[in-house]
């Protein structure tokens, strides 16, 4: 946990390519299948790139890898963060009525 918190992906990479490599070669296959679902997927990104001077920079393609650890984090995430959306929805939603009760309880006081 803590190289995956402090490194880049390609340090990732690197450590967890070694350490397969030491299972390859002294573990078991059980051991040498909980590595191999630790490694990542070798995806081709594009971001845009920033120009100073205003023009077009275009896009740059690069390499990036997404980890079995951190895609399952990020879907439970995304639900999280939606959650919490349709949670504050809700809330807006029922502050706007309780708002039309109070306007309404002071018509018919009037």
């Amino acid at each position: 946990a803590v190289v995956s918190t402090q490194s880049t992906g390609e340090e990732r990479v690197l450590c967890l390519e070694a350490w397969r490599e030491f299972e390859t070669k002294h573990g078991n296959d059980e051991t040498q299948d909980a590595i191999k679902k630790k490694m990542p997927r070798r995806v081709k990104k594009r971001r845009k790139i920033d120009v100073e001077e205003g023009g077009e920079g275009g896009w740059e393609e690069y390499w990036d890898y997404i980890f079995p650890d951190t895609e399952a984090n990020s879907s439970n995430l995304k639900f999280l963060q939606m959650a919490k959306a349709w949670k504050k929805q809700q809330d807006d939603d029922d502050s706007d009525s309780e708002e039309d009760d109070e306007d309404d309880d002071e018509d018919a006081a009037d």
